[in-house]
């Protein structure tokens, strides 16, 4: 995932964001970014965020989980 073209704590610190705002944003990023990792099998293992995507890099496969907060549920797409 592109980092590049995301704010970071300390510049949007040095902007004038207040602190509860800064961490309700990065928050929200997490929520929307997909999760990526080494497991064949996310089921019982990630927590399935906002975005509901998991790539395995070891293998190239794509999961959904379309339930967020829920760990079980995923559904290989690729």
């Amino acid at each position: 995932m592109r980092q590049d073209n995301l704010i970071s704590y300390s510049l949007l610190e040095k902007t004038g964001w207040p602190m509860e705002l800064i961490n309700d944003y990065q928050g929200l990023k997490r929520e929307l970014a997909p999760q990526s990792g080494t497991e064949a099998d996310p089921n019982s293992i990630y927590v399935a965020n906002l975005n509901g995507q998991y790539f395995d890099t070891n293998t190239s496969s794509l999961w959904f989980n379309p339930t967020p907060g829920e760990n079980t549920g995923w559904i290989q797409i690729v």
